[in-house]
């Protein structure tokens, strides 16, 4: 998920009441819901190191053991040094290393849902696992868990302003990033208002409301997921079933989550013909719309294959779920390029594609021929 969904969990949890247990508890939640997130220095280095190193070390399951351990220390060192200019504090470290356990597990967890994928084992084991079940950036996370908090939490000039700040940038992100899907936008923004109104009316005003609030968000967040979830289950299952009926071989699917819809997903299917993409819609009846054209796989040639053996492409190589290829021939060179189904379908560079150049002068002639049978990378359903 993004950071803005994981702080918003660490902040609700907070408000739940848990960041009175001990000093630092709020410090503990909302910073251990991110901490996994120390990978992303990577991207400074560059995009493919980023792709290489994301969701491994720091999101497997011996960081989410060791995590705590360490932010607990921090903060108890932190406390010491505050302590001696400031005196002694309410701070009880069994509390905070629970409370610095219980923010660290909600990140992989959350990451899991999604198609990005999460490697569960490392560094013992690079398998990547993918929920399939909501969005990277979910506005319908943004609204349950931000309206609760901005009912506990807007009891200032600055904090209201930084709250229409909130509201207006995911408002403004829903109109350019979801402009198909009216009614969808309408009822997020009608809830916003129905927030505005309960917080004009002093609801949440006083902590025992506040923190109510937040266990009612928390717990209306888990069904949501739980519903998606299941969603994504039932909607991989009726896909395959109409993929068969339409004499396709599935070797691999996705049946992944769109933006702001739970009620439509994002189809990728590999076959013996290349990648079939289109999308599921589940309501008022199933419907499968597939893109007539297939992608291409990776293509049997010694450009691909040098191609995704350079180091510049190692991070792409062990990360793409559904890659394919297309190669263009120049007077000297060979430009190859790499692509993710998942997020590329036509030729470009950017997120979930990469480009390699390579000498002709080192390489025999590419083929022409049929495509070789898809890697399935690292992946597992």
């Amino acid at each position: 998920m993004d950071p803005v969904s994981h702080t918003l969990v660490g902040a609700a949890l907070a408000q739940t009441g848990l960041e009175r247990r001990s000093a630092y508890g709020a410090a503990a939640l909302i910073i251990g819901a991110n901490l996994p997130d120390l990978d992303a220095i990577t991207m400074f280095i560059s995009a493919d190191t980023s792709l290489y190193w994301r969701r491994g070390w720091t999101h497997g399951l011996p960081a989410v053991v060791v995590l705590p351990l360490l932010l607990t220390a921090l903060l108890c060192l932190w406390d010491r040094w505050v302590g001696r200019r400031s005196g002694p504090t309410s701070l009880r470290p069994k509390t905070l290393l629970g409370l610095s356990y219980l923010a660290v597990a909600t990140h992989p967890a959350l990451d899991w849902l999604n198609n990005y994928g999460m490697r569960w084992l490392m560094p013992f084991d690079g398998r990547w696992y993918y929920g399939d079940a909501v969005f990277i950036v979910d506005p319908w996370f943004w609204l349950i868990l931000g309206g609760a908090l901005f009912l506990g939490r807007s009891h200032r000039i600055w904090s209201l302003l930084g709250w229409a700040l909130f509201a207006g940038l995911a408002i403004w992100l829903l109109q350019i990033g979801v402009p198909e899907l009216p009614l969808a936008r309408a009822l997020w923004g009608g809830v916003v208002v129905v927030l505005v109104l309960l917080r004009l009316g002093g609801v949440g005003r006083h902590q025992a409301s506040a923190s109510r609030i937040a266990i009612f968000a928390l717990a209306l967040l888990a069904l949501y997921v739980g519903a998606m979830v299941a969603s994504a289950r039932y909607a991989s299952g009726a896909v395959e079933r109409a993929l068969l009926a339409r004499g396709l071989r599935v070797e691999q699917l996705m049946v992944g989550p769109m933006p702001v819809t739970p009620l439509v997903r994002d189809v990728v299917v590999a076959t013996a013909d290349g990648y079939r993409h289109g999308a599921a819609r589940l309501w008022p009846r199933f419907e499968l719309e597939l893109e007539p054209r297939a992608l291409p796989r990776l293509l049997e040639s010694a450009p691909v294959e040098t191609a995704l053996r350079s180091p510049a492409v190692r991070g792409f190589a062990s990360w793409a779920r559904f890659p394919f290829a297309e190669i263009e021939e120049r007077a000297s060179t060979y430009a190859v390029y790499l692509m993710d189904a998942r997020y590329v379908r036509r030729r470009r560079v950017g997120f979930g594609s990469a480009r390699v150049e390579l000498p002709k002068a080192q390489l025999p002639p590419a083929p022409t021929g049929p495509a070789r049978p898809a890697r399935s990378g690292a992946g597992a359903n």
